[in-house]
C-alpha cells in the first residue's frame, strides 16, 4: 500500500500542477489570440479609415459602401498642383503645372493595399464583410460628413470593434 501511494502520489501531484499552470495559462494565451487577430482587424480599419479619408478629400463626402470607395480608388483622379515661380515676386509670372495620379496612390503612396479584400474582417470563418455607413450632419450650422465602420461578427464577444460615429464627427476606433 505505501509503495503503490509513492508512485501514485507523484503522479496525481504532477497532474494538479499541470492543471493549475493550464488554469492560468489558457486565458493568457486565448488573450495573445484575441490581441493578434484583433490588432489585424484594427490594421485593416484603419486602411479604409485611409481611403475613406482620401475619398472625402475628393469628393467631399465619405463613401457610403465599398463599392463606390473602391469604384473611386481604382477609377478616380487625385490633382497634384506644382506652382512654378515666386509668389512674393510681384515682377514674375506664377505658372502652376497640374498633374494628376490615381486616388489610389494619393491614398496609399506604398501601394500595400489590396482593394479587393479590403472590405472583408481578417480571420473571420464566415467571410464576413465590415458594415460601412456615412452621413453628413449639421454641427453649428455647418454640414459635416461622418462615417461608421464595425466588425459585425466580432471575435472578441466582449468588445465589438467601431470606428467613427454617424452621430458626431469622431473618426476614431472605440479602442483608442
Amino acid at each position: 500500500m505505501e509503495k503503490a501511494l509513492r508512485i501514485i502520489l507523484p503522479i496525481v501531484i504532477l497532474g494538479l500542477v499541470y492543471l493549475v499552470y493550464d488554469s492560468i495559462a489558457r486565458p493568457i494565451r486565448e488573450q495573445k489570440k484575441i490581441d493578434r487577430i484583433e490588432g489585424k482587424i484594427i490594421e485593416r480599419m484603419g486602411k479604409i479609415k485611409t481611403a475613406e479619408f482620401a475619398y472625402r478629400d475628393l469628393k467631399n463626402s465619405f463613401a457610403s459602401n465599398f463599392d463606390t470607395l473602391i469604384y473611386a480608388l481604382e477609377n478616380e483622379r487625385w490633382p497634384i498642383v506644382k506652382a512654378v515661380g515666386d509668389p512674393e515676386d510681384t515682377t514674375s509670372v506664377m505658372t502652376f503645372d497640374t498633374s494628376y495620379i490615381s486616388l489610389y496612390e494619393h491614398a496609399f503612396p506604398m501601394k500595400d493595399v489590396d482593394l479587393d479584400s479590403i472590405m472583408y474582417v481578417p480571420f473571420n470563418p464566415k467571410g464576413a464583410k465590415f458594415t460601412l455607413e456615412a452621413n453628413v450632419i449639421s454641427l453649428n450650422n455647418t454640414n459635416v460628413p461622418v462615417f461608421r465602420l464595425a466588425d459585425p461578427d466580432p471575435y472578441n464577444p466582449k468588445r465589438g470593434l467601431v470606428l467613427g460615429d454617424l452621430s458626431q464627427p469622431v473618426y476614431t476606433g472605440n479602442w483608442e
